[in-house]
């Protein structure tokens, strides 16, 4: 079976999708059309990626679409995740694709349904007709890394911190991050790697300022590349619930996910070793949870 999953999202949103990709790996080729660096990661488990933002796949929303500037695979099914209320993008794939089945689905479930997304997408790829078990699907993702290649090398003692996410609503106060991290608790012997992107700016200037005094290394959005290689080295990850979270879980590194303003119901980070913390869980708490995977490590 061939088919073409459509899902130009964010980081996470796309990585979403690799517990269905994992267990259908062997039994469809599937082409995915997202945006970077999602698509990058998931190359593992994908016939084809191609980048939405190139090619002109956006004229899939025209009256008449570019069919022939679109480099579209040979496919038996079109499984599209986008919010398509005027029916335009459906109305576009039919021109292009003519009589190829074309099954579309919300990016999201309902917030009431209190359904993981992993499983909404899995759910959704099954009704299109894939061969998979949607609920095996979640499982194996919490049993085995579904990026991992082979053992990660780990560093001994070093924590890899991001304090960002793709909506400022998720994220823990810059204070919250300083105090972590000047914890003498379990600060001394671990060796500090703080993530930081362009979303991290304030933050960037707050850190950089009040933790001139501690040996941290601070390194600003690396490539996709150094960025695999920091989460598989690393002995525990802290983050929000984002992206990079997402990642660093389906990598098999130890995680603590911490939550605010979203659902861990729907939106917990699967890997074989997650913990989360919801907030506002008081401070004295996280810092024994983070001590105790500390002392796993």
């Amino acid at each position: 079976m061939r088919a073409l999953i459509i899902r130009p999202s964010a980081l996470g949103d796309t990585l979403l999708l690799a517990p269905a990709l994992y267990q259908i790996a062997d039994k469809a080729k599937v082409s995915l059309l997202g945006r970077k660096p999602g698509i990058d990661f998931l190359k593992p488990l994908l016939l084809d990626s191609i980048d939405y933002e190139k090619g002109g796949w956006h004229t899939l929303f025209f009256e008449q679409p570019h069919c022939k500037d679109l480099s579209l695979p040979d496919v038996d099914t079109v499984i599209c995740f986008l919010s398509d209320p005027s029916g335009s993008l459906k109305k576009g794939l039919r021109k292009c694709l003519k009589h190829i089945p074309i099954f579309s689905f919300p990016p999201f479930p309902q917030r009431q349904e209190k359904n993981h997304v992993a499983l909404y997408l899995a759910s959704c790829l099954k009704k299109a007709g894939l061969p998979i078990n949607p609920e095996k699907s979640i499982d194996e993702a919490q049993r085995r890394p579904l990026l991992g290649e082979g053992k990660p090398s780990r560093s001994e003692g070093t924590i890899v911190l991001h304090p960002g996410s793709g909506s400022k609503k998720k994220v823990y106060s810059p204070e919250f991050w300083l105090n972590l991290i000047r914890n003498k608790d379990f600060g001394i012997s671990y060796k500090w790697i703080l993530l930081l992107g362009p979303a991290e700016e304030k933050c960037d200037q707050i850190i950089s300022k009040e933790l001139s005094d501690i040996e941290i290394e601070i390194i600003h959005s690396p490539h996709k590349d150094r960025l695999l290689s920091l989460l598989k080295k690393a002995s525990l990850y802290i983050g929000h619930d984002s992206g990079i979270t997402h990642l660093a879980a389906m990598l098999g590194t130890r995680t603590i996910c911490l939550f605010k303003n979203s659902d861990p119901l729907q939106w917990a980070p699967l890997g074989t070793d997650v913990t989360i913390i919801l907030y506002p869980t008081p401070l004295q708490v996280i810092y024994k949870k983070i001590k105790d995977e500390l002392s796993k490590v």
